[in-house]
């Protein structure tokens, strides 16, 4: 009895822990949405003309592999959206990385083209603080193969 007793105690905790790290994760998530979010083939209303017409040179005169980017922020918006369109990926990885310890560059966002499905010529929005010291980088290597290894 004293053994089903301290069974179900350590249940009790261990749910309780797993429902903390569920509820830290969902804050996190809402708070980065503020920092930056992604979507694939999507067009903010505004951006609709410019970006069909950008998005449609790039997949004609594009070749493979070659990244082509569209971006609209001003001084005076909140956020940053950038248009990533890639020749021949289905799917982007995108990643953001804060280092507070460099002078120049605070954030940086990792864009990296996937090749997972049949269906290619996709794009990513993305949506970010609008913040000189963000840089972007385009890049083939995915940043989740290069922490595997």
């Amino acid at each position: 009895m004293r053994n089903i007793l301290l069974l179900l105690l350590m249940v009790i905790i261990m749910s309780g822990c797993t429902n903390n790290q569920e509820n830290e994760v969902d804050v996190m998530e809402k708070l980065m949405e503020n920092v930056i979010t992604h979507q694939l083939n999507e067009v903010e209303p505004e951006h609709r003309d410019e970006v069909n017409k950008w998005l449609s040179d790039a997949k004609l005169n594009g070749e493979e592999g070659q990244y082509y980017t569209k971006s609209y922020s001003d001084e005076t918006s909140e956020f940053m959206y950038s248009y990533v369109y890639g020749k021949g990926y289905s799917d982007y990885e995108v990643s953001f990385i804060y280092t507070s310890s460099d002078e120049e560059y605070k954030g940086k966002i990792s864009i990296t083209g996937l090749k997972n499905t049949k269906e290619e010529n996709t794009f990513v929005k993305i949506k970010s603080i609008n913040d000189r010291s963000i840089m972007f980088i385009l890049s083939d290597e995915s940043l989740t193969d290069k922490l595997m290894n």
